[in-house]
């Protein structure tokens, strides 16, 4: 066996990734390549050329990548990143691994999913109307929940913020209740005949002049229960036990400038194939036995509860 670069095998990787979890950035971030590399040659007991033997690339490439002469590039990301997660005599998940060494360190760790890359500080500039809680800047509590929303993109990874300095700030979080479903139908576009109604106003008070929201979220079959509640078709009930049947996460929305500035961005995760692979699985599981429970919940409470029309009417 080779001699690792670190020496020290599993304790070496560990104190490698809680130094890397407690690395604050307020700029744009690169994946964190160099301290995984040295935490792969580390478990695998290998040294930088072993590593690239097992890769199949020059030595030279892997030698100027850990002195910062050049950039890795995409070619080399999805080899090396896939080659950790799919090894089949040791599979290193190192997105999990990194995220458990981060709640370690930082109790309040979100997750925020991007097509592309956040360039700069985070911002509101670049969020749309048309979503849960309107424009705002999203973040969700379960990496499996939010990599299963952006997996199909090619380019896409998952960032790691600490939200620990939320406090002093001004935070409503709501409940898998009537105004956390009018309020999302709301912002979806799907109620808008209804948008002077009283009720529906009085619910949308409640989130104004805040600076982050805190709300349930689902898997697009939530959007499609909203759908029907919306439409006519089901009650409230139904509606709402339906979505209480699906595996509910929640998702912070960060609706001002300060809220943005409160976060710190720790780490970009890499999604390699085959990691995409698995997301897209576990989600088509997950997808299915949601389903179930909602077809189960909106006939059990069939012709109990309120329309639409009844409740904003």
């Amino acid at each position: 066996m080779e001699t690792s670069i670190n020496g020290g095998g599993w304790a070496a990787w560990a104190c490698t990734l809680n130094q890397l979890c407690c690395v604050c950035y307020n700029v744009d971030m690169n994946y964190s390549v160099i301290e995984d590399i040295q935490a792969v040659c580390s478990v695998l007991g290998v040294s930088p050329s072993g590593l690239a033997n097992k890769l199949n690339v020059a030595r030279s490439t892997i030698a100027r990548i850990l002195s910062k002469q050049s950039a890795p590039s995409e070619l080399f990301l999805e080899r090396f990143y896939s080659f950790a997660y799919g090894n089949p005599l040791h599979p290193i998940r190192l997105n999990e691994l990194k995220i458990q060494f981060a709640k370690d360190e930082h109790p309040r760790l979100l997750f925020h999913g991007s097509k592309t890359n956040i360039d700069g500080d985070v911002d509101l500039s670049h969020s749309r109307e048309a979503l849960d809680m309107g424009r705002g800047f999203y973040l969700g509590e379960n990496y499996a929940q939010v990599s299963s929303y952006i997996y199909p993109h090619p380019r896409s990874s998952v960032y790691l913020f600490d939200a620990a300095s939320f406090q002093n700030l001004r935070i409503y979080e709501y409940q898998v209740d009537l105004e956390w479903m009018l309020t999302v139908c709301f912002f979806r576009r799907r109620i808008d005949a209804y948008a002077s109604s009283p009720v529906l106003c009085s619910f949308l008070d409640h989130s104004a002049n805040q600076d982050v929201l805190i709300a349930p979220i689902a898997d697009n079959n939530m959007y499609e229960t909203m759908n029907q509640f919306a439409r006519g078709d089901i009650t409230d009930l139904q509606a709402i036990s339906a979505l209480s049947a699906s595996s509910l996460g929640r998702q912070f929305v960060l609706k001002s400038d300060l809220a943005c500035r409160k976060i710190h961005m720790l780490d970009r995760l890499y999604l390699c194939e085959q990691e995409r692979k698995d997301i897209e699985r576990r989600r088509m599981e997950a997808a299915k036995t949601a389903q179930d429970k909602a077809k189960l919940a909106i006939e059990k409470y069939r012709r109990q509860g309120r329309y639409i029309e009844e409740i904003l009417g």
